[in-house]
């Protein structure tokens, strides 16, 4: 092996590099989550009816949203929302190594950002777009109310992920202290908000949240921890 090949192999291998790529990538799925996840939901808001829609309106809903656009922003949504799990993963991993053993908070925000990906992957909209010209009104509804009381249970989920980071936050060890508090502040919101689910007070710790989001990922594409 050549004196080149030598040192390639060296920076290849040096940990350092693997962090760095790691925070990059991390912060790369934040914000493609944030743009695939919120881009198609706030192009089709004008359309959505509230949490308690009566049967008409959620079966137009259905039928408005069988288009090529719709199921394409659909599909955007869903790698937006895998995405959310790789940053969720990646975060937890560069949090651990900041927090120490045992890097309990850190592994409470794997687990709540894969739960809260998966509590999102449930595919009751679609399923009920899929055959919306046969549906009944009443199935409709139905699926309409899984889909939204799945997005509600999601905040408990999204509310952990934000509160276990900014813990992690708060010990000083990684990124600003005033953004663990914001984090906790959106944890805490969110989790409440469960509790009062057709409330539009969900918004504001919801948007609190995607704010954290791009500023750590930001950060974590910008800034050397």
């Amino acid at each position: 092996m050549t004196e080149s090949q030598l040192v390639s192999s060296r920076v290849v291998e040096d940990p350092e590099d693997r962090w760095r790529l790691l925070r990059r990538v991390t912060g790369a799925m934040g914000l493609a989550s944030f743009v695939l996840i919120l881009g198609p939901i706030i192009a089709a808001s004008g359309q959505e009816p509230g949490f308690d829609g009566d049967p008409s309106a959620v079966q137009n809903y259905f039928r408005s949203i069988t288009s090529f656009g719709t199921s394409f922003g659909i599909f955007l949504t869903t790698v937006g929302l895998v995405g959310m799990i790789w940053f969720a993963v990646g975060l937890a991993v560069l949090m651990a190594r900041a927090e120490g053993r045992p890097a309990w908070r850190s592994a409470i925000v794997a687990a709540s950002g894969i739960s809260f990906g998966v509590l999102n992957l449930n595919g009751y909209w679609q399923a009920a777009a899929h055959r919306a010209d046969s549906l009944p009104p009443e199935l409709a509804v139905f699926a309409f109310d899984v889909g939204n009381l799945a997005f509600a249970n999601s905040w408990v989920a999204m509310g952990s992920f934000a509160l276990a980071g900014g813990l992690v936050m708060l010990t000083g060890r990684f990124m600003r202290r005033w953004l663990g508090w914001a984090a906790v502040v959106a944890g805490v919101g969110l989790i409440l908000s469960r509790a009062v689910w057709t409330n539009e007070i969900w918004f504001f710790p919801y948007a609190i949240f995607w704010i954290w989001t791009i500023t750590v990922s930001v950060r974590l594409l910008m800034h050397r921890l």
